[in-house]
Protein backbone atom coordinates (compact mmCIF):
# COMPACT_ATOMS: atom_id res chain seq x y z
CA UNK A 1 0.00 0.00 0.00
CA UNK A 2 1.37 3.51 -0.84
CA UNK A 3 1.59 6.45 1.70
CA UNK A 4 -0.96 8.64 -0.56
CA UNK A 5 -3.61 5.47 -0.41
CA UNK A 6 -6.24 5.70 2.10
CA UNK A 7 -7.30 2.22 3.34
CA UNK A 8 -11.27 0.98 4.01
CA UNK A 9 -12.02 -2.63 4.80
CA UNK A 10 -15.57 -3.61 5.60
CA UNK A 11 -16.95 -5.24 8.13
CA UNK A 12 -20.23 -6.65 8.37
CA UNK A 13 -22.35 -4.37 10.88
CA UNK A 14 -24.43 -6.91 12.85
CA UNK A 15 -21.29 -9.17 13.59
CA UNK A 16 -19.93 -5.43 14.87
CA UNK A 17 -22.80 -5.05 17.44
CA UNK A 18 -22.52 -8.16 18.37
CA UNK A 19 -19.12 -8.20 19.52
CA UNK A 20 -19.06 -4.12 21.03
CA UNK A 21 -22.98 -4.07 21.59
CA UNK A 22 -22.74 -0.49 20.22
CA UNK A 23 -21.36 0.72 16.92
CA UNK A 24 -17.80 2.05 18.48
CA UNK A 25 -15.87 5.46 17.14
CA UNK A 26 -12.73 3.37 17.07
CA UNK A 27 -11.50 -0.31 17.69
CA UNK A 28 -8.03 -1.62 18.56
CA UNK A 29 -5.65 -2.98 16.55
CA UNK A 30 -5.79 -6.55 17.79
CA UNK A 31 -9.46 -6.15 17.44
CA UNK A 32 -9.26 -5.25 14.23
CA UNK A 33 -6.79 -7.76 13.26
CA UNK A 34 -7.55 -10.63 15.32
CA UNK A 35 -11.00 -11.11 14.94
CA UNK A 36 -12.58 -12.91 11.95
CA UNK A 37 -15.27 -10.81 10.70
CA UNK A 38 -16.44 -12.44 7.67
CA UNK A 39 -16.24 -15.84 9.43
CA UNK A 40 -20.23 -16.10 10.44
CA UNK A 41 -21.79 -14.07 7.14
CA UNK A 42 -20.87 -14.47 4.03
CA UNK A 43 -21.48 -11.76 1.29
CA UNK A 44 -24.16 -12.53 -0.65
CA UNK A 45 -23.24 -14.82 -4.60
CA UNK A 46 -21.61 -12.68 -6.77
CA UNK A 47 -20.90 -9.83 -4.74
CA UNK A 48 -17.76 -9.37 -6.83
CA UNK A 49 -19.70 -7.68 -9.60
CA UNK A 50 -20.28 -4.81 -7.68
CA UNK A 51 -17.27 -4.07 -6.55
CA UNK A 52 -16.49 -4.29 -11.02
CA UNK A 53 -19.42 -2.03 -11.60
CA UNK A 54 -17.04 0.84 -9.51
CA UNK A 55 -13.60 -0.65 -10.85
CA UNK A 56 -12.03 -2.70 -13.38
CA UNK A 57 -10.77 -6.50 -12.39
CA UNK A 58 -7.14 -6.84 -12.99
CA UNK A 59 -5.15 -9.82 -12.36
CA UNK A 60 -4.15 -10.85 -9.00
CA UNK A 61 -0.60 -11.89 -7.53
CA UNK A 62 -2.41 -14.41 -5.35
CA UNK A 63 -4.55 -17.67 -5.52
CA UNK A 64 -6.91 -16.48 -3.10
CA UNK A 65 -7.38 -12.84 -3.85
CA UNK A 66 -9.16 -11.21 -6.71
CA UNK A 67 -8.31 -7.41 -6.87
CA UNK A 68 -9.45 -4.17 -9.30
CA UNK A 69 -8.15 -1.23 -9.91
CA UNK A 70 -4.50 0.03 -10.61
CA UNK A 71 -1.54 -0.55 -8.14
CA UNK A 72 -0.59 2.06 -6.21
CA UNK A 73 -3.98 4.18 -7.29
CA UNK A 74 -7.41 3.49 -6.49
CA UNK A 75 -7.72 0.25 -5.89
CA UNK A 76 -10.20 -2.97 -4.29
CA UNK A 77 -9.39 -6.38 -3.06
CA UNK A 78 -11.15 -9.53 -1.99
CA UNK A 79 -8.88 -12.03 0.34
CA UNK A 80 -10.40 -15.56 0.61
CA UNK A 81 -9.28 -18.41 3.05
CA UNK A 82 -8.68 -20.70 0.14
CA UNK A 83 -7.95 -20.99 -3.43
CA UNK A 84 -11.31 -22.18 -4.54
CA UNK A 85 -12.33 -18.07 -3.24
CA UNK A 86 -15.51 -19.56 -1.65
CA UNK A 87 -14.93 -18.04 1.83
CA UNK A 88 -14.05 -14.07 2.25
CA UNK A 89 -11.92 -13.00 4.72
CA UNK A 90 -11.07 -9.56 3.90
CA UNK A 91 -12.87 -6.93 1.55
CA UNK A 92 -10.85 -3.30 0.99
CA UNK A 93 -10.92 -0.68 -1.05
CA UNK A 94 -7.53 1.48 -0.81
CA UNK A 95 -8.52 5.05 -2.20
CA UNK A 96 -5.83 7.45 -4.10
CA UNK A 97 -5.25 10.61 -2.64
CA UNK A 98 -3.66 12.38 -4.49
CA UNK A 99 -6.20 12.28 -7.77
CA UNK A 100 -9.23 11.96 -4.71
CA UNK A 101 -12.41 10.77 -7.26
CA UNK A 102 -15.25 11.85 -5.20
CA UNK A 103 -17.69 9.23 -7.56
CA UNK A 104 -15.19 6.76 -6.49
CA UNK A 105 -15.90 7.27 -2.52
CA UNK A 106 -19.97 7.46 -3.13
CA UNK A 107 -19.54 4.09 -5.25
CA UNK A 108 -17.72 2.23 -2.44
CA UNK A 109 -19.64 3.77 0.25
CA UNK A 110 -22.89 2.62 -1.69
CA UNK A 111 -21.54 -1.12 -2.42
CA UNK A 112 -20.58 -0.76 1.51
CA UNK A 113 -24.04 -0.06 2.41
CA UNK A 114 -25.93 -2.62 0.58
CA UNK A 115 -23.63 -5.01 1.84
CA UNK A 116 -24.59 -3.46 5.22
CA UNK A 117 -21.07 -3.08 6.51
CA UNK A 118 -19.70 -0.56 7.61
CA UNK A 119 -15.67 0.97 7.20
CA UNK A 120 -12.60 0.30 8.91
CA UNK A 121 -9.94 2.96 8.39
CA UNK A 122 -6.53 2.50 8.45
CA UNK A 123 -6.21 3.99 11.50
CA UNK A 124 -8.63 1.72 12.80
CA UNK A 125 -11.90 4.24 12.65
CA UNK A 126 -15.61 3.02 12.19
CA UNK A 127 -17.24 4.99 9.83
CA UNK A 128 -20.28 4.82 8.41
CA UNK A 129 -20.67 4.11 4.60
CA UNK A 130 -21.34 8.04 3.98
CA UNK A 131 -19.23 10.18 1.55
CA UNK A 132 -19.05 12.99 3.86
CA UNK A 133 -17.77 11.40 6.14
CA UNK A 134 -15.40 9.27 4.60
CA UNK A 135 -13.65 12.76 2.96
CA UNK A 136 -13.46 14.35 6.39
CA UNK A 137 -11.71 11.35 7.11
CA UNK A 138 -9.57 10.86 4.18
CA UNK A 139 -8.85 14.93 4.69
CA UNK A 140 -7.56 14.40 8.19
CA UNK A 141 -5.74 11.13 7.00
CA UNK A 142 -2.16 10.66 6.94
CA UNK A 143 -2.02 10.42 3.02
CA UNK A 144 -3.65 13.75 2.68
CA UNK A 145 -0.86 15.42 5.52
CA UNK A 146 1.70 13.23 2.86
CA UNK A 147 0.63 15.02 0.16
CA UNK A 148 0.48 18.70 2.31
CA UNK A 149 3.74 18.27 3.47
CA UNK A 150 5.57 15.04 2.43
CA UNK A 151 9.00 15.66 4.58
CA UNK A 152 7.65 16.67 7.73
CA UNK A 153 4.58 13.90 7.36
CA UNK A 154 7.45 11.05 6.87
CA UNK A 155 9.87 12.47 9.62
CA UNK A 156 7.04 12.12 12.10
CA UNK A 157 5.42 8.51 11.03
CA UNK A 158 5.17 5.85 13.17
CA UNK A 159 6.11 2.90 10.91
CA UNK A 160 4.36 0.17 12.87
CA UNK A 161 1.10 2.28 11.55
CA UNK A 162 1.91 0.80 7.56
CA UNK A 163 3.20 -2.84 8.42
CA UNK A 164 -0.51 -4.57 8.50
CA UNK A 165 -0.62 -6.90 11.23
CA UNK A 166 2.48 -5.86 12.83
CA UNK A 167 2.65 -5.14 16.50
CA UNK A 168 4.68 -4.16 19.29
CA UNK A 169 7.36 -6.72 20.50
CA UNK A 170 6.57 -7.43 23.86
CA UNK A 171 9.69 -7.84 25.98
CA UNK A 172 10.05 -10.45 28.67
CA UNK A 173 11.38 -10.86 31.79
Amino acid sequence: MAIWQFRLILIPEDVLLKKYEVLPLKITQDGAEDFPWWSDRQPPIAFEKGIGAIIPQVESWSTSMRMWGVKHGDEAYVCYLDDDKSVVEEIGFRVDVRALAGGFVRDICAFTRNLKCVLLTGDYEILIPEESMVLAAISHSTSKKYLEDPVSTLKNLDTRKFEYGARPKKIED
